[in-house]
């Protein structure tokens, strides 16, 4: 297998299914080489006047600090930044499997320790493939309500049909599929409820959460099909927020 050099500052040089990422704060308002927060990451230069874009490289000026501490059955990574420009918070992610169940935790604990409003959502990629199964007709999406979707490739390639996404077939090298906003959820956690499964194998996996969804994207290539769910994240100086992700793994034929 050909390797590659590992370079931390590459957007999609990650690592795992549930990699997540906040959208930025003040980007817009930040005049250029002055600095903006993007939780996880730290306060980035803004280098030019051009819109925000994930696969951009922003100088890092204060990346704060970092700590991971593991245990059998979890994984706790801490971020803890302080910032002369007013921004500070303790960020902790908790990754932990639930004993006796098919289940993995995803718990997260934001306290906003500065002088400035965090008004941002996160999202999680949700990078599945199941049994090596390629994306189309034997990979199944499913909601708890009736979704709609406009994009690239829907209406031929993805469809939707009532509370699902199904494929008319097998996605080709280089093709893909993307909705910036799929229709249809409304503002309770009762519909963060979606399940992706292999119908080839009946393996499966259910992702609820105990915030309602507030965007909910969708993208896939040949070897994934991702929903992107989208959470809204609000904390006043000194206000601790929580939420919490839960991941359900089930073979139902």
């Amino acid at each position: 297998m050909e390797s590659y050099p590992y370079d931390a500052h590459l957007h999609d040089n990650i690592m795992g299914c549930i990699s997540e990422e906040f959208t930025p704060l003040g980007y817009e308002a930040t005049e250029v080489n002055a600095t903006f927060l993007k939780i996880g990451v730290g306060m980035l230069i803004k280098t030019t006047d051009k819109k925000y874009s994930f696969a951009e490289r922003y100088p890092i000026q204060n990346a704060g600090k970092w700590t991971i501490k593991t245990a059998k059955s979890q994984v706790i990574f801490t971020h803890e930044l302080t910032d002369e420009a007013g921004y500070g918070y303790l960020y902790t992610k908790t990754v932990k499997l639930t004993k006796g169940k098919p289940e993995m935790i995803l718990a997260h604990r934001l306290k906003n320790t500065g002088r400035k409003m965090i008004e941002t959502s996160v999202y999680n990629h949700n990078f599945f493939m199941i049994d090596n199964e390629p994306t189309g007709p034997n990979i199944k999406t499913r909601f708890p309500f009736e979704v709609t979707a406009e994009g690239k490739n829907w209406g031929t390639i993805a469809q939707t049909n009532k509370n699902a996404i199904h494929y008319t077939r097998t996605l080709a090298p280089g093709e893909f599929v993307y909705s910036d906003g799929l229709k249809g959820f409304g503002n309770t956690p009762k519909d963060y409820d979606i399940f992706i499964q292999n119908l080839k194998t009946g393996a499966g996996v259910r992702i609820t959460c105990d915030k309602p969804l507030n965007k909910l994207v969708y993208w896939a290539c040949p070897t994934t099909a991702c929903p992107e769910p989208y959470t809204k994240v609000s904390a006043q100086p000194n206000e601790e927020v929580t939420w919490e992700i839960k991941y359900t793994f089930v073979v139902d034929r």
